[in-house]
């Protein structure tokens, strides 16, 4: 499992510090760091023995996410390592930001759906005319019938995204604000990738496969291998982005800009910071209106139990009178 994004970018941070300050790729790896000790004490080994970067960043545990080290090898052999961790660690770190915040942001409204769903199967049980009709296994009934549907479609939604179930995401794109995180957020990884693996030295070709496999999105990928086709082809891939409609106009815009000025990788690391704002707006309007929707979810469970209530009390009120 890799390791959480705000440990991660204080390791690149550290790495990137010291590989400028003038330390060996061993000499850093062997400093204490926020990654396993026992793993990176091994790759250091392997440094000092004069294996490649790429068999090095091969060889690292599963705390080294996928998605990174593509970068890191392509960055070493063009000489711009600590240039492409410092990259990284800024990016993880505003990933980790971001998770932070919309975590914070959902905390309480669960707690209060999660104490909604302790105490009214408890108020089901109380009888105006005897009193508590304590069961336990009534109250547990009442309990699951509300917690595990919620529980379950969560669990069932998320095993299907991690899967990439198309059913899941295509789901997930058509919710409000989720949608837009999707996709603006797709985007930012794409130009992000795209332009640190050309700022890297990678062949054009080979980095839209690779940025393309990283973004994480079926459409920029499919766009992506008919692109690194073009180049394979010899030609550029500023003319034909404006067939491929998974990239918005801006996108298409800026992208031919820097390449007929030869600026190519600073463009599209700003556009991949301009998705990320907008990304992280749209995680921010989401983390509004889904903890709202439960917070109203809560309201309607109150009001049908006040009503039972209501009518429970009249009810015995009325047979007392008769």
């Amino acid at each position: 499992m890799p390791l959480p994004h705000d440990k991660l970018s204080s390791f690149y941070q550290q790495l990137a510090q010291q590989l400028t300050a003038g330390l060996t790729l061993a000499q850093s790896l062997r400093a204490p760091s926020p990654a396993p000790a026992g793993d990176t004490l091994r790759l250091a080994a392997l440094a000092e023995s004069g294996v490649s970067i790429a068999g090095i960043v091969a060889a690292a545990g599963a705390w080294l996410p996928q998605s990174d080290r593509p970068f890191l090898v392509t960055a070493a052999s063009a000489g711009r390592l600590p240039r492409v961790l410092a990259s990284l660690a800024a990016r993880h770190a505003q990933i980790a930001q971001t998770r932070r915040r919309v975590v914070l942001a959902c905390v309480y409204p669960v707690g209060v759906f999660h104490f909604a769903a302790v105490l009214f199967p408890f108020l089901r049980l109380i009888d105006f005319e005897v009193g508590l009709r304590w069961s336990l296994s009534g109250y547990l009934a009442g309990l699951l019938t509300i917690l595990l549907p919620a529980w379950g479609g969560v669990v069932l939604l998320w095993i299907l995204v991690r899967r990439e179930n198309p059913l899941a995401l295509a789901f997930l794109d058509l919710l409000p604000a989720i949608g837009g995180y999707r996709r603006n957020q797709a985007l930012a990884d794409f130009s992000f990738a795209l332009g640190n693996l050309l700022d890297a030295g990678a062949p054009i070709g080979r980095a839209w496969l690779d940025a393309g496999a990283l973004a994480r999105s079926q459409r920029i990928h499919a766009a992506a291998k008919t692109v690194a086709g073009r180049v394979d082809s010899g030609e550029a891939p500023g003319p034909h982005l404006p067939r491929l409609s998974v990239f918005p106009h801006e996108f298409v815009a800026r992208y031919q800009a820097g390449e007929t000025t030869g600026n190519l990788d600073n463009s599209l690391l700003a556009l991949a910071t301009d998705y990320q704002a907008t990304a992280n707006q749209r995680l921010a309007a989401a983390a509004m209106i889904y903890p709202g929707l439960l917070f109203a979810a809560v309201a309607v469970m109150v009001g049908w139990f006040v009503i039972t209530f209501a009518l429970q009390y009249y009810g015995a009120i009325t047979r007392m009178i008769d």
